[in-house]
């Protein structure tokens, strides 16, 4: 065995790198991406400008009572009128935590009528599977259910709708669904026109001519050339496609700036000496002895992307009654319905894995790993490589004997309290099922419910050692036990495990194990 079964951190910590971009923190903590939760207090400034309690008037206006006539309050009282918390101006409709644009009206989405279940990826289950098999370590399968949900990438969304006429329309090269084909189309020219064609920037001559103006991007400031040049069509095209996607042509060309600045359009035409072309791959094959070689003619974006719609994409479409695709990808889906469907799916997994865990449970059935549920039949469920099988202690060698005892009498012990010479052996004891050893470090004897616990580890403690009887079979006054429970059974009491959050939970629970 390795060494990691065996070496534990200072915090007694198995390390757990093993598992790739997999970590048990919880996913808040991982990154820059730290979600804050608005604060709604108030401070000590009220909102007439002043500090409570001065005894200064307020303006005419901002008092606590009514504004003049004519205007509105803006703080304490009501908001402006579009800016309300409560119902949108008339003609107008609000969409989460604000309005639509005049003359603009949301529609309605309608529910998805469809069955979402979200599955482990099976490349990412392998790795775990091998890691749990290689170092015998028992891991608690609801985090590891948790692991998959922190990496949307490594999930995969089920989609089945219960209407047996509808259809997805999919992509062959990463699983893509849709029920739209135009949408389907989108993704292909986007995600996979790279794989048919290379770009290459080449030099060219910048354009001749004289311009009035030049059109500019009141976005981001790019230039896009005069509206009057042969391309620039294709320009606002690309701009949308490559840096606002979903982006209505129109909604963007209104934000289309006109500079009429001779040193503005001469920057322009500078900035013109490169182009991107696309070539075909593979297409300059090497030519027979004799023969020129096949040309493979440099085309603009437009050109590759109409020989990819007719050559290169009916090949990469497909229908299916269900669609599977990784949770990342379908959570980017432009169907809003689909999108909503997906996100309630993963949120009710957030708050119990329910299709992970029985997804991860018949994976490790079929790898012929064990299942044990530490401290009692309702404690946490964990997997491991090796069967808690009790050590023969009357047959065995000395160190193991030694070794088993000692974890029988410091409960809950860590790998990073024993010894140099005690860890030799550690090994084979866990990889033979003789003892267990937790994902942090934990010890605990092979029983039907092996004692567990969580946290840093505590300093060792003896168990209590049997009382001698006397030999007219009474305990002596001093001997008298006080009235104590033993320090094991106290600290049992004490590591239970807390009660399930709420019933309905519990009985899914239940109902997975069945």
């Amino acid at each position: 065995m390795a060494d990691e079964n065996t070496e534990a951190g200072a915090a007694g910590q198995v390390d757990l790198s093993g598992l790739g971009s997999f970590d048990f923190a919880p996913s808040w903590t991982q990154g820059d991406k730290v979600v804050a939760r608005k604060s709604f207090a108030r401070d000590d400034r009220d909102d007439r400008g002043g500090k409570r309690g001065e005894g200064r008037p307020a303006p005419r206006g901002d008092r606590g009572g009514f504004a003049p006539k004519g205007e509105r309050r803006d703080r304490g009282s009501f908001a402006p009128k579009g800016e309300r918390g409560g119902f949108a101006p008339k003609g107008e409709r609000r969409d989460r935590g604000g309005f639509a644009p005049r003359g603009e009206r949301r529609e309605f989405v309608k529910p998805l009528d469809a069955e979402v279940r979200v599955l482990p990826s099976p490349k990412d289950l392998g790795g775990i599977i091998r890691k749990v098999q290689s170092t015998s370590v028992a891991y608690p399968l609801k985090q590891l259910a948790y692991l998959f949900l922190d990496n949307p990438a490594s999930c995969l969304v089920k989609i089945t709708p219960k209407d047996p006429s509808l259809r997805f329309h999919t992509c062959k090269a990463c699983g893509f669904a849709s029920f739209s084909e135009q949408e389907l189309e989108a993704h292909l020219v986007a995600s996979h026109l790279a794989d048919y064609f290379e770009c290459e920037e080449v030099e060219c001559e910048p354009p001749k001519g004289s311009f009035a103006c030049v059109a500019k991007c009141g976005m981001t400031g790019d230039l896009l050339g005069p509206p009057n040049l042969h391309g620039f069509d294709a320009k606002v095209r690309e701009m949308i496609r490559t840096r606002f996607p979903g982006m209505p042509e129109s909604a963007y060309r209104a934000r289309i700036e006109m500079v009429r600045d001779a040193d503005v359009v001469e920057q322009w035409r500078a900035s013109c000496t490169k182009k991107t072309v696309y070539r075909l791959k593979g297409a300059a094959a090497p030519a027979a002895e004799g023969e020129e070689p096949a040309p493979n003619p440099a085309l603009t974006r437009e050109q590759a992307e109409g020989e990819f719609r007719r050559t290169m994409l009916p090949a990469l479409k497909a229908t299916d009654k269900s669609a599977v695709m990784s949770a990342e990808m379908a959570l980017k889906t432009t169907d809003r319905a689909t999108l909503f469907a997906v996100r309630d799916a993963v949120a009710n997994e957030r708050r119990f894995p329910k299709d992970l865990v029985f997804a991860l449970r018949g994976a490790f059935h079929h790898r012929k790993l064990s299942f044990f549920r530490a401290n009692d039949p309702r404690g946490p469920e964990f997997v491991c490589g090796a069967k808690p099988t009790p050590l023969d202690r009357e047959h065995a060698i000395p160190e193991l004997g030694e070794l088993v005892a000692f974890v029988e009498a410091h409960p809950f012990c860590t790998v990073g309290q024993l010894s140099a010479e005690q860890r030799k052996h550690l090994a084979w004891l866990v990889e033979k099922g003789h003892l267990v050893q937790y994902f942090n470090g934990v010890l605990a004897m092979p029983e039907a419910h092996p004692k567990y616990r969580g946290g840093a580890p505590r300093p060792l403690k003896e168990a209590p050692a049997k009382e001698a009887a006397r030999p007219d079979g009474e305990a002596s006054v001093e001997e008298a036990p006080v009235a104590a429970e033993p320090a094991e059974a106290a600290i049992v009491e004490e590591e239970k495990p807390a009660a399930p959050e709420a019933p309905v939970e519990e009985a899914k629970q239940e109902g997975i194990e069945g």
